[in-house]
């Protein structure tokens, strides 16, 4: 019998319950308690996520016994030896593949490129490429590439997307693509490699077709997966027919009216389902309801119908008028459902991390923050500190925000400014910073070379005009700047110098990032610790080291960046790279992204940042085609993510006591509610009722208490050490601010010049006055020319700090100029009288 007609085994969970934990009691209930058949079962799951998220159900629902556990596999991140071990036995051999390109030797290789099209781009009067656009615009391509090769598409019909007399823009894209049409397979070729997508779908494929041949002895069950990529969806049909295979779906309405199944749209909760039916040649009502776990509370059920009428497609959604809901009370309604808006996102954090800490009351409670806002989950975290709450968030955080990663971007960033004195001093002042000495007389150190030698006007020359300038404050009888920080800074310039001297030589990436490390690694290290046993210490250090070894081993090929890209340029190659913890850090408190939620439930569900544009997302549009050119070419609408997107948001609200939250303004823009939102507030013909109190909460949490007011400081010093003269300036000064005057003449305060300071007309009059009075005091001609090249003389030595400033060298040079000969002249004249 062939497998196409064999009746398919489907199941689907209702959203309204844990997704993993009715699995795992399915799954230990078909083992009957036999731990040997348990292990002789085979789950595929849709990411290494979703494979951890199963393994705590099992741990959760066996206690924390001791267990054979089924053997998981993720079909979304799979790799070679998954595919060997499930294939183990069979015809089927995934080394006979070309080996997939490295995701960073892909993308390095694409920049060379795209950078050698700009540069020829250039040559014609095109924009000049910076390196941080050749590196975003890899990526694009990369990501195009993926795309064509999951849905099996050819680049044949590009040239035919676009009317002739229409095509001029288009040919310009074309000629950029060929790229990827013309120039990627000899690349590849070359490499002995083939694209990521391609490899995995054929690995899928052979999978697939050596069950069909020869299916598993044990249970095969694929669950948690929507099938949204071809050869996926391929794959679960195949284990839907095996003889001990099934497929179990989250949240597969298969009880849907035909009309709305029929008018279903790409930004439906159902949309990668319905594909999935088709590619599985079955009807939706073949798929039945998954038998086991806990059962679904009547609230939460009547909740998951009122959600699931909330979004109808479009075209249905005139029968609203006729559904009850809006007679309904708020509390049979939106038993267990409530809203915070909050006036901003700070607020909105504040209050999900109130109404965490209030969970964590209840013995055994759970809580979880659902939300694609990385920022506002980032937020939750840090307040969440204040009771020393350190959280899981399955999305990370991004490497260069850590500790390490701060320190390699303030490298990066001090070299592309030419070490200036702000980024040179946010260096030096990074906590992990020591250059092999004592801590505590290093912070002394870099607190005497910004007081003394950062300060006023920016040094010409960049690290030798830093140590012109630290010389001279060593040399100045006032200055606290003594010779052994001159050393140390010394030392730093020579620990930066080979980092910039990889620039000037021309290197390749690779070098300018060991280079970068090598420095960063000596700029590191203590009294007592190597820098790399500091710097790469943690979860963050490991994560960093894995980035940066990949990009070193990678981008070889890549040269001839430029200093003043490369801060850029880094901060784009490093952005991908996440931390993740290794282990769970709290057991009650999550941060999930709305794909971990989809599988698992908490107690407290909080689906936060519930704006427009954020969940859902903003659909981008494709940098290379319009949409009919994309439903032309064969690539899926943008709109698809967005239904998978709903679909993560019905399995979120769905079960468990909801809170959803908003903020009216994110970063100081007004916002529009979630489109989702807006609907459920119509179906119900009013707003979804506020759980108040967590605002007042955060209010409170955010007002500092209020001291008792002081008076004024009214210093009285004796009148011997009084000042007995003032100048008129000061008098002003003493009747506008009488502290600012005790502050300068009693205690001799004075205000520091700020770091990198600009040439203002202050310091302007002071040069001009101080080249005057040199001039006069000094022995030598003062009439005639040889006056005026003297004077001229001494203001080159008086402008010489300040010279490489624009505004100094294009007008008050100039000025002077015109100056010195008009007094001399006057000089003269008045010397005859």
């Amino acid at each position: 019998m062939k497998p196409d007609s064999i009746s398919p085994t489907v199941y689907t969970v209702d959203p309204t319950i844990s997704f993993v934990d009715a699995l795992a009691v399915g799954l230990l209930d078909k083992a009957g308690g036999d731990p040997l058949v348990l292990s002789a079962m085979t789950v595929l799951l849709p990411n290494r996520r979703a494979q951890r998220s199963l393994q705590e159900a099992f741990l959760r629902l066996l206690e924390h016994k001791t267990t054979l556990l089924p053997m998981m596999r993720p079909i979304g991140d799979v790799d070679e030896d998954e595919i060997s071990f499930l294939g183990a036995g069979l015809d089927i051999d995934p080394s006979d593949l070309l080996p997939a390109i490295r995701p960073a030797r892909r993308q390095a290789l694409l920049m060379q490129q795209v950078m050698a099209w700009g540069g020829i781009s250039s040559a014609h009067g095109g924009a000049t490429l910076a390196p941080a656009q050749g590196w975003r615009l890899s990526a694009e391509l990369a990501r195009l590439m993926d795309q064509v090769d999951t849905e099996g598409v050819a680049y044949d019909t590009l040239a035919d997307l676009v009317p002739a007399e229409l095509a001029h823009h288009w040919d310009i894209t074309l000629e950029f693509l060929k790229i990827v049409t013309q120039s990627w397979p000899l690349i590849l070729e070359a490499e002995g490699a083939q694209n990521p997508v391609i490899r995995r779908d054929a690995m899928l494929g052979m999978l697939a077709a050596a069950w069909e041949k020869n299916p598993p002895k044990g249970l095969v069950i694929a669950a948690g997966s929507t099938g949204s990529i071809p050869a996926t969806a391929h794959l679960l049909s195949v284990v839907s027919r095996l003889p001990k295979g099934m497929v179990v779906l989250p949240g597969f309405d298969h009880i849907m009216q035909d009309d709305c199944w029929e008018n279903i749209e790409p930004t439906h909760p159902q949309t990668a389902m319905k594909s999935l039916m088709e590619t599985m040649g079955m009807s939706r009502h073949e798929v039945e309801v998954w038998p086991y776990g806990m059962a679904t509370p009547i609230s939460a059920s009547s909740r998951h119908d009122f959600i699931k009428q909330a979004l109808l497609p479009s075209a249905l959604t005139r029968s609203w008028r006729e559904m009850p809901y809006s007679g309904q009370p708020d509390d049979l309604l939106f038993e267990g459902f409530k809203a915070i808006v909050a006036p901003t996102r700070r607020e909105e954090a504040t209050a999900i991390a109130a109404l965490m800490r209030e969970t964590l009351e209840i013995p055994g409670k759970t809580a979880a923050l659902v939300t694609p806002d990385r920022q506002l989950a980032r937020h939750v975290r840090a307040l969440l500190g204040r009771w020393a709450i350190d959280i899981d968030d399955s999305g990370g955080d991004r490497a260069l925000n850590t500790v390490p990663g701060r320190l390699l971007g303030l490298l990066a960033t001090a070299l592309s400014d030419g070490f200036v004195p702000v980024p040179f001093l946010a260096l030096l002042q990074h906590p992990l910073v020591s250059m092999g000495t004592e801590r505590g007389a290093y912070i002394e150190f870099v607190r005497q070379l910004d007081k003394e030698v950062l300060r006023g006007v920016r040094p010409a020359g960049g690290l030798d005009g830093l140590l012109a300038r630290a010389s001279e404050a060593v040399a100045d009888n006032k200055s606290k700047f003594t010779q052994d920080n001159y050393d140390l800074l010394a030392h730093a310039v020579d620990v930066l110098a080979p980092f910039a001297l990889a620039f000037e030589a021309n290197s390749s990436l690779s070098d300018i990032l060991r280079a970068q490390v090598q420095c960063a690694e000596a700029l590191s290290t203590t009294s007592e610790k190597n820098g790399a046993d500091v710097l790469w210490q943690g979860e963050a250090g490991i994560a960093l080291a894995d980035a940066l070894a990949e990009l070193i081993e990678e981008c070889v090929s890549l040269g001839s960046i430029s200093a003043e890209g490369y801060s850029a340029l880094f901060a784009e190659m490093l952005a991908p790279a996440k931390v993740r913890p290794v282990w769970r850090r709290h057991p009650r408190l999550s941060i999930w992204g709305p794909l971990e939620a989809r599988l698992q439930r908490a107690d407290i569900m909080i689906l936060g940042g519930l704006n427009e544009g954020i969940w859902p997302g903003e659909i981008k549009a494709d940098p290379w085609m319009s949409k009919p050119m994309r439903k032309a070419f064969g690539l899926p609408p943008l709109e698809r993510r967005m239904g998978q997107s709903a679909h993560d948001f019905v399995q979120a609200a769905s079960g468990g006591t909801v809170f959803i939250t908003r903020a009216e303004k994110v970063d100081g823009s007004p916002t529009v509610p979630s489109r989702w939102w807006f609907r459920l507030e119509a179906l119900a013909g009013r707003a979804i009722p506020e759980a108040k109190q967590y605002l007042d909460y955060a209010h409170q949490l955010s007002t500092a208490p209020k001291d008792a007011l002081i008076s004024p400081p009214a210093p009285k010093p004796p009148t011997d050490i009084r000042p007995k003269r003032l100048s008129v300036t000061q008098v002003e000064t003493w009747m506008r601010d009488p502290y600012a005057l005790y502050a300068k003449k009693i205690l001799g305060l004075r205000t520091l010049d700020p770091v990198d300071d600009r040439p203002n007309a202050a310091k302007k009059g002071t040069l001009l006055h101080r080249a005057l009075e040199l001039f006069l005091a000094e022995k030598g001609a003062k009439y005639g020319a040889e006056g005026l090249e003297r004077l001229l003389a001494v203001g080159r030595r008086v402008f010489e700090p300040v010279i490489n400033q624009p505004a100094v060298y294009a007008f008050w040079w100039p000025r002077f100029e015109h100056i010195a000969e008009w007094f001399v002249e006057n000089e003269e004249k008045r010397a005859e009288v």
